[in-house]
């Protein structure tokens, strides 16, 4: 496996997990009235930003060379 496609796959996970992570913690943060909990699923909001943000680069990064970038994007 090539390391974009395992980037990909890794990105594409970090977002799916930071998800599950978000609606979890909201959940138990506004059930229980827990600052702390409402304010980790706000982290792992910033996370799923994160993730996005490597999935991206790396969707650019994985582009076939040019005429401006004779070796690719990377």
């Amino acid at each position: 496996m090539d390391r974009y496609k395992s980037t990909k796959i890794a990105g594409i996970l970090g977002i799916i997990g930071n998800i599950f992570l978000l609606v979890i913690k909201a959940f138990i943060g506004f059930i229980s009235n827990s600052q702390a909990m409402i304010a980790d699923s706000i982290n792992s909001a910033s996370d799923i930003f994160a993730s996005l943000m490597t999935f991206i680069g790396n969707k650019i990064a994985s582009k076939p060379g040019d005429s401006d970038h004779n070796f690719g994007h990377r």
